[in-house]
Parts: structure tokens; C-alpha cells; sequence
């Protein structure tokens, strides 16, 4: 029994102790920059830009070497030292017609690219059609005081009456033939004495 009791206690202090030092391992670890002081992570992020800005340097450079390299392998260096005035003439009638080439080239490809990006977005339309997908149309930009103006101006131009509703009944006709069809009482009155006096003259 107290054999049994003391390895429960030693597999105890055992798991213990492993536990302990699992929670130190995990303590231990970092989580991307949160081990970090401020004063390291400013400096680690001024050196990412640093590097940055460098590659973008050295990327714009390079590009500008290609240029420069395709630029001096099509076009040939201009040397005109020594030429008599008609072989100017022929280089320059030369260098016109090369011109002319290349602006038609770039007229060509110009013509390529719009065409090339009407059928992009047709097909695009198209996917998205298949898809069930809204396209957002373009929105034209509208000044807000013109049309703000044109409202005020379409306003008084309206009749108020005109923006009324109209119940289908004119209150003052009504009365007209409520008017008419109630009787005089002169009428009546004159009526009466007109028989009085007609009835002694009779008798």
C-alpha cells in the first residue's frame, strides 16, 4: 500500500515537472515580432525599407541599361562628318523613311493592343455572365450644381396647380347647381299674391 502510494506520488511530481518544463519551451518561443523591443523593430523595419528602396534602384537601373543597349543595337550612331551635300540629303531622305516605318509599326501595334483589350473585356464579360457575376458599370461623373440648377429651373417652370391632385369634382360647380336648384321665395311670394288677386277679380 505505501509502495503503491509513493510511485503515485513520484509519476505525480513526474507529470509536474515535465508540465513545467513545457510551459517554459512554449514561454520561450517567439510569434513573429513579439520577442521584439521597439527600438529592434524600428530598426529591422528601416533596413526592409532600405533593401527595398536599394532593389528598386538597382531594378530601375538595370532597366535603363536594356534601353540603352536595344536602343544603340537598332539605331545606328549618326556620322555625318565628310558627307557632300547630296549624300546628306540621301542619309536624311534615309532617316525620314525609317521614321515613317516606325511610326506606322507603332500605329500597327497600337491598333493591336485596343483590339486585344476590347476582346479581353468582351471575354471577361462573357466569364462573368457564365459565372453570375455583377459587373459594376462605370459611373459618368455629373457635376451636382448644374443639375442642382436645372432642377431649380424645371421647378419654376411648373404651375403650382398643375401639381395638384385633382379629385374629379369642382367644388364651385357644385354650388352653382345647388344655387339653381333651390327656389326664390320671392318668386313664390309673387306667385301667391299674383293668385290672390286674380281670384277676387274673378269673383
Amino acid at each position: 500500500m505505501e509502495e503503491d502510494r509513493l510511485e503515485e506520488e513520484r509519476q505525480e511530481k513526474e507529470e509536474a515537472r515535465r508540465r513545467k518544463e513545457e510551459d517554459m519551451k512554449k514561454k520561450g518561443k517567439r510569434k513573429g515580432l513579439g520577442g521584439l523591443s521597439p527600438e529592434k523593430k524600428k530598426m529591422l523595419k528601416k533596413l526592409i525599407m532600405q533593401k527595398a528602396a536599394e532593389d528598386l534602384r538597382n531594378e530601375a537601373k538595370k532597366r535603363a541599361e536594356e534601353k540603352d543597349t536595344y536602343i544603340n543595337e537598332r539605331v545606328e550612331p549618326l556620322s555625318i562628318d565628310g558627307l557632300s551635300q547630296s549624300n546628306l540629303k540621301e542619309y536624311v531622305e534615309k532617316l525620314y523613311g525609317k521614321m515613317c516605318k516606325l511610326e506606322e509599326d507603332i500605329y500597327d501595334w497600337e491598333l493591336r493592343l485596343k483590339k486585344q483589350e476590347f476582346e479581353i473585356n468582351d471575354l471577361t464579360v462573357k466569364v462573368n455572365d457564365t459565372k453570375g457575376k455583377f459587373m459594376k458599370p462605370v459611373l459618368r461623373k455629373v457635376n451636382k450644381t448644374e443639375s442642382k440648377f436645372a432642377k431649380l429651373e424645371r421647378k419654376e417652370h411648373r404651375d403650382f396647380r398643375g401639381n395638384l391632385k385633382s379629385t374629379g369634382q369642382n367644388k364651385y360647380k357644385l354650388e352653382e347647381e345647388e344655387t339653381s336648384k333651390t327656389p326664390d321665395w320671392r318668386q313664390t311670394l309673387k306667385g301667391k299674391e299674383e293668385g290672390e288677386e286674380s281670384a277676387p277679380a274673378e269673383s
